[in-house]
């Protein structure tokens, strides 16, 4: 009952450290991101609920990382103050083993597993198509209404839009664009009135009359008189990795139909999608030992080891992933190896905790 009692406190230790932990790696690397998706849809008058809902879906793609980091860190400050409180030695001192008083951290752990494995198998894909069509979304139907008089329009790629009057949201007049997409012949379009409409799921269509259009040569210059012209352009922002939206079987399914070194990039991503999920256990078994020899640096140097020890491994695995694909090794042994690395010092580390 007492040992019961004990491993609640722990529990509710770990809990409330992981919350913390995870909420500050997450809020880190969105900073970039934000940024990012403030330049992109700032321009197209995006709402501040359009905003939050992208930041949401951020999310759990950021889990897979922030996950493993999170446990360890909330293990390492839990396990680190007792352990600097000496209530770890009193309890050792009393009959309680460091196995009996790990056990917190392994049920935590496991629960911490099958959140990282469903976001790995489901979550995580699901939000990322959910993240490419809301953005997709949001920028097709707000950029008629972002296109201001007077200012210079850049946000569709390689296309410049100049407006000189515009009597209401998707009625335009006095149009220059400049599109540049194909890159053998730039096109100059002037047009005296037109309008802007959602084409299809993910295009806008500029529909243009009484205007001309300049094809320039190396030698010469083409002008074209219309009296209605359609202009479509294809939008699709690059926010994620089309990759990033595959279950981990149907990433496999994928290399069935690439080759070379994409068809490698792919097997990486199988194996990020399978041994991320699996760090979480070996933090279970390297985190609370990793934390009886930190104790002593306090909280600010427990987080310091942390970021180390995730800081080598990632390295670790950037630099394996890169032998890969210059066929130094196999796919496998890069996508493994750090991994069971990490495994082997995790039992090391623990047996001789477990052993004093």
């Amino acid at each position: 009952m007492r040992v019961k009692i004990i491993h609640k406190y722990f529990f509710r230790e770990l809990l409330i450290s992981f919350v913390l932990s995870i909420t500050a790696f997450n809020m880190i690397l969105m900073m970039e991101r934000i940024l990012k998706f403030s330049m992109l849809l700032s321009g197209v008058g995006a709402s501040a609920y359009d905003f939050l809902k992208i930041i949401l879906l951020v999310q759990p793609q950021l889990f897979l990382l922030t996950i493993p980091m999170s446990l360890m860190t909330s293990v390492l400050f839990t396990y680190g103050r007792l352990n600097a409180d000496n209530e770890i030695i009193v309890l050792k001192a009393v009959g309680v083993s460091f196995a009996a008083l790990t056990r917190p951290v392994f049920f935590f752990g496991f629960l911490c597993f099958c959140a990282s494995a469903f976001n790995s198998f489901y979550l995580g894909p699901a939000t990322s198509t959910s993240l490419r069509e809301d953005i997709t979304s949001i920028i097709i139907n707000k950029s008629p209404m972002a296109i201001k008089e007077g200012v210079f329009y850049t946000l569709f790629k390689n296309v410049v839009v100049l407006v000189r009057e515009k009597p209401s949201d998707r009625t335009i007049k006095d149009v220059f664009i400049y599109d540049k997409r194909d890159d053998t012949r730039h096109w100059t379009i002037f047009a005296k009135e037109g309008s802007i409409n959602v084409y299809g799921a993910g295009g806008i269509e500029f529909v243009l009359k009484n205007g001309e259009v300049f094809l320039p040569d190396n030698k010469s210059i083409t002008k074209i008189a219309f009296g209605s012209y359609n202009m479509i352009i294809k939008f699709s922002p690059e926010i994620t990795s089309q990759i990033s939206e595959l279950t981990p079987f149907e990433v496999l399914k994928r290399t069935r139909e690439t080759t070379g070194e994409e068809r490698i990039s792919v097997f990486l991503e199988f194996h990020r999608r399978l041994t991320l999920p699996l760090l979480v256990l070996i933090m279970s078994f390297f985190a609370p030992a990793f934390a009886m020899i930190s104790a002593k640096t306090g909280k600010l140097g427990g987080l310091s080891l942390a970021m180390l020890v995730f800081l080598a491994y990632y390295s670790m695995l950037i630099y394996f992933e890169k032998l890969a694909r210059t066929g130094g090794i196999s796919h496998v042994a890069a996508g493994w190896i750090p991994f069971v690395s990490l495994l082997i010092i995790s039992i090391y580390f623990f047996r001789k905790e477990n052993s004093r």
